[in-house]
């Protein structure tokens, strides 16, 4: 429901990747004001002696997490927390009536087992994980209103079901799926490991975890959910690459039937129509256009045959791949209009 009065924001995890970004785009939102800052720090001190960018633009110290404290600060709450601490935070942030968007894989996955078997912990939060709506407002918008706890999806399932799921609702492609995903390192956090050093991202690429990475199920999970199709087989393979932002995405596709560049826009068009961030393209789509943007772009290429394809997507990993995703869903939980402090 929309409402007047300015919306108070708490962030967990202040001072990740995702935070940060976080604080950087509420900065600039009409219709909301952060209110309180927590992070895992030795001690508490301004936000902005961590970051001196936000000198002059907040004022708050980020403080030790102290969620008692905190739920007397905030309307919404954001959890940029590791995998597996959300889930400890949110069953009391429920009992006393806020509204929740968890970063995190915590609520992600409906399957336990599959969430014990990718994130090496058993799931501790059942009852509210029933609850939990996913957060993709492009198909589950009108859930999301409706929701107190949001699970905000993980940046490689975002840049893989906007392209895929359309074709696999309207049955057009073979449920065997290739995915090439190349992202920043940013994605995985900030860590103190030698493969995180400059020296080592800087003009390399490798892949990573092929079959078994963690966003694995919750791409299968989520497409099932959307097509109605039991059958997706996917053989996802992750890169990183020396870049500051972004995945690009390249997915190998077979039609069930032969189809042209004209029908398949007009697929793309009947789901995404009215979707202000999801941009499709005549031509494939690059990186550098939707960097430091919470847009999607999706372009393909038919071969000759019209019976097979690569469709390419791209976003900014940590804005529609995290804290931008993350707000779009405030805003349409909230009431405020769906880009409001996003274009």
């Amino acid at each position: 429901m929309s409402t007047n009065k300015i919306l108070k924001v708490v962030i967990f995890g202040a001072t990740g990747f995702t935070g940060e970004k976080l604080v950087e785009l509420l900065l600039k939102h009409p219709s909301v004001r952060i209110t309180y800052l927590s992070a895992k720090i030795e001690k508490d001190c301004y936000y902005s002696d961590l970051f001196p960018k936000f000198k002059g633009k907040i004022d708050l110290i980020c403080e030790k997490p102290n969620i008692k404290k905190a739920k007397n600060l905030g309307d919404i709450f954001f959890l940029a927390l590791p995998h597996t601490v959300s889930m400890r935070i949110v069953p009391y942030l429920l009992e006393e009536d806020k509204k929740v968007i968890d970063l995190s894989a915590d609520y992600r996955l409906k399957n336990t087992k599959l969430y014990k078997e990718y994130y090496k912990i058993n799931h501790t939060d059942k009852r509210n994980l029933k609850k939990a709506t996913y957060g993709l407002v492009e198909f589950f918008k009108n859930k999301i209103k409706e929701s107190k706890l949001i699970a905000n999806p993980g940046c490689y399932p975002i840049s893989t079901i906007l392209p895929l799921a359309p074709l696999l609702k309207e049955d057009l492609i073979d449920p065997e799926i290739i995915i090439d995903s190349k992202s920043s390192i940013t994605g995985a956090g900030r860590k103190p490991a030698v493969e995180y050093h400059y020296s080592n991202i800087s003009n390399n690429l490798w892949a990573y975890k092929p079959f078994i990475h963690q966003h694995t199920p919750e791409i299968v999970e989520v497409l099932k959910r959307i097509s109605n199709n039991k059958e997706i087989k996917l053989n996802f393979i992750p890169h990183v690459v020396g870049i500051e932002v972004g995945i690009y995405s390249t997915i190998h596709i077979n039609f069930k039937r032969r189809m042209t560049t004209k029908s398949l826009i007009g697929i793309y068009n009947k789901y995404y129509k009215t979707s202000p961030f999801v941009r499709v393209r005549v031509s494939l789509p690059k990186l550098k256009d939707v960097t430091g943007t919470n847009f999607c772009d999706i372009g393909f290429y038919i071969d000759k045959s019209r019976k097979r394809a690569v469709i390419c997507s791209c976003i900014d990993n940590l804005i529609k791949g995290a804290s931008g995703n993350a707000i779009q869903n405030m805003n349409v939980m909230c009431g405020f209009k769906e880009t409001e402090g996003l274009l």
